[in-house]
Formats: structure tokens, sequence, C-alpha cells
């Protein structure tokens, strides 16, 4: 009867140091990564100063955005890949409470004012369509880039007063690698 009894503590004995050595392994087990990160970005985006795209409007006033440059977009001159673009009208619901409607329609250029977008197209940022997305290929005009404002137009509530100026939008692009 002692026997089995020393065997059974031997057993557990056993399984207690062995799990316990696997356990402090897997706790304390480390891997190390080699990475080696590029001396400079893909591109270089810089936002141009829009103050003369940005019209003061009041209560029940509407009108059209002028044309200017939002974001000047510069390949690295070693970046032989494809890019993806996005600029989101980011305040939207500050503005919705205030305009009626407002569209900008927006192009993503060469440095000669040619359209450089794959789809060839102005797209649309609304109030209910906050985004849009360019794709450029490398082969496609000459840098620097630019996304560029070429119209719109935009109405406020009539309802609504504003004493001192408007909600103006806010515009955020981001540029990622295709």
């Amino acid at each position: 009867m002692k026997k089995p009894l020393i065997i059974a503590l031997a057993a557990v004995l056993l399984a207690l140091v062995t799990g316990g050595l696997f356990a402090t392994t897997y706790t304390t087990a480390t891997a190390t990564i080699g990475v080696t990160a590029p001396t400079s970005d893909f591109a270089t985006v810089t936002a141009e100063n829009v103050t003369s795209l940005a019209p003061t409007v009041f209560g029940n006033f509407g009108g059209t955005w002028p044309s200017g440059d939002l974001f000047t977009v510069t390949p690295h001159d070693d970046y032989t890949g494809d890019l993806v673009i996005r600029v989101y009208l980011v305040n939207t619901g500050a503005l919705a409470r205030c305009y009626e409607h407002l569209n900008m329609a927006i192009q993503f250029t060469d440095n000669t004012s040619t359209v450089a977008d794959e789809q060839q197209i102005t797209q649309v940022l609304t109030l209910d369509n906050s985004e849009v997305l360019f794709t450029w290929a490398n082969a496609t005009g000459t840098s620097p880039y630019k996304v560029t404002l070429t119209g719109g137009g935009y109405r406020l509530h009539p309802w609504k007063s504003m004493s001192g100026g408007s909600v103006q939008p806010q515009l955020w692009m981001e540029i990622k690698q295709r």
C-alpha cells in the first residue's frame, strides 16, 4: 500500500517540477527580429497656406469655393512604387450643424496641372461623402504633385445665425504605398 502511494506522490512531484519548468521557459522566452528602416519616407507631404480658400460666411449665405492648392506631394527620388492618396473632410459633424450643403471638387495633379490620378477624374467631398481616394502610378506625371480644390459650393442653413464667422472645413490627407 505504501508503494503505490510513493509512486503517486513521485508522479505528482515530477509533474509539478516539469510543468513549472515549462511554464517558466514559456513566460521568459524571447526572440529578436532585425528591422532596417529606410533613411527617408517614400513621399513628403506639405499643407499649403489655404487662408484665401476659406471665406467667412454668415447665416443663410451661399457661394462657391475658389480654386487653389491644398497639399503638395513629393515622392522620394528613389521610390519606384505607386501611391494611394486619401483626403478626408474631418469636421463633418460641426459643418452639418451650419451648412445646408457643402461640396468641394478635388483633383490630384502634377506640376503642370495635368490630372495625375489613374482614374483621371475630379472627386467630390460632401457632408455625406467625406473621403476621396486617388491612385497614382509612378509613371504618371512629374513631381511635385498637388491635391487641388477646383471648385464646389456651399449654403448655410437659413435658420442658422452665426455672429463673427463660420465653421470652416478641415481637411486631412493620408498617403500610403500601394
